[in-house]
């Protein structure tokens, strides 16, 4: 029987990991570091960079995880040849077509598919590295991903697009055209990975931490898209009503972050019916009617300024919901716990 660390360290991940990453994987970080460098003509690249670099550092401390759990296994989630081969294949074409100074269709397509396949990497590994230690955050999809979660972990690939082609505009003019596209794609498949979870029998823990981990993907860097492309010019501009709105953001983030912490301390503690609250639907359903209107405000600027007030209101709302949610959802939990203390 494999014994399994009781408190793994950051260090001590990171150096089963590093000892355990082999050519291909050192290839692929190489070809991302060098496709950053030599691709400086595309507009907008340092996005897409970051957002690789984060990734492959998710990989790499999942992959120490993994195998501080598993010690008897000689190779972790990170060594998986599907989409080492995919990320080294299309970074190896975006090296090539950067030493000739081109600035085409190819490279632009190059930068997404590798930010894309670095996600869902990224998300490969976690997952596994999760179900290793705890078999129920995979419990039936057979210790494999499973549909509904690679359609949630597609959606936030996507999503992480759109912010950076309306910034960058990579697709000239049919640019916002595109984005608007994909985002409504994104939003399409929030439903469907729920209900193709509960027709497949494939409900799993992953896939309900999945679900709001990917909103808030897709809303936030919507956000800082929505501010660099417009300055948060809204219907009045105004220093006040710039400040407002950036107050709302910050309330809202600060919530979401207040409760990551709180899920990834407690969520083993929970009592069951402790999913979100009907507080916590309202405010994703306005945001969503915020992603809505802010995507139309970037995909066509001459309707800009006639939602730019309504953009306005919808965040200050999202704001005072996030507020309530905070006190509600205490409240709700302080209270589910109690009985269940009772129960038992």
């Amino acid at each position: 029987m494999e014994s399994k660390a009781s408190s793994p360290t950051l260090l001590a991940w990171l150096e089963l990991a590093i000892t355990h990453i082999s050519a291909p994987e050192i290839t692929v970080i190489a070809c991302n570091i060098a496709a950053y460098i030599l691709g400086d003509s595309f507009p907008g690249n340092s996005y897409l960079w970051a957002v690789i670099a984060i990734c492959d550092t998710i990989m790499i401390f999942a992959h120490g995880a993994y195998l501080q759990a598993k010690p008897n296994t000689e190779k972790g989630p990170w060594y998986t040849p599907t989409p080492i081969v995919l990320r080294l294949s299309t970074t190896v074409a975006l090296f090539i077509v950067s030493i000739e100074g081109e600035n085409g269709t190819i490279v632009i397509y190059a930068w997404y598919v590798l930010a894309m396949a670095a996600i869902c990497h990224a998300f490969f590994c976690v997952l596994l590295t999760l179900h290793a230690t705890d078999e129920s955050w995979l419990a039936n999809t057979n210790g494999r991903v499973g549909t509904p979660n690679w359609i949630s972990i597609g959606r936030m690939a996507l999503s992480v697009l759109v912010p950076h082609i309306f910034v960058a505009q990579p697709f000239g003019a049919i640019s916002g055209i595109v984005a608007t596209i994909i985002m409504s794609v994104a939003i399409m498949t929030d439903a469907a990975d729920g209900y193709l979870a509960r027709k497949l029998g494939q409900t799993t823990k992953a896939g309900k931490a999945l679900d709001p981990l990917g909103d808030k993907i897709i809303f936030y860097p919507m956000v800082v898209a929505y501010i660099l492309a417009t300055n948060a010019t809204l219907y009045a501009p105004g220093i006040i009503n710039r400040s407002i709105f950036y107050m709302c953001i910050i309330i809202t983030f600060a919530r979401d972050v207040i409760f990551f912490i709180w899920f990834v301390r407690s969520y083993a503690k929970l009592p069951t019916g402790s999913g979100a609250s009907i507080v916590d639907k309202m405010r994703m359903a306005t945001i969503c009617v915020w992603l809505g209107t802010a995507t139309l405000s970037l995909a066509a600027p001459v309707i800009h300024e006639r939602l730019a007030r309504a953009n306005y209101i919808v965040m200050v709302i999202i704001a005072a919901m996030s507020l309530v949610s905070i006190v509600y959802d205490i409240y709700r939990i302080r209270t589910l716990t109690g009985e269940q203390l009772k129960e038992e």
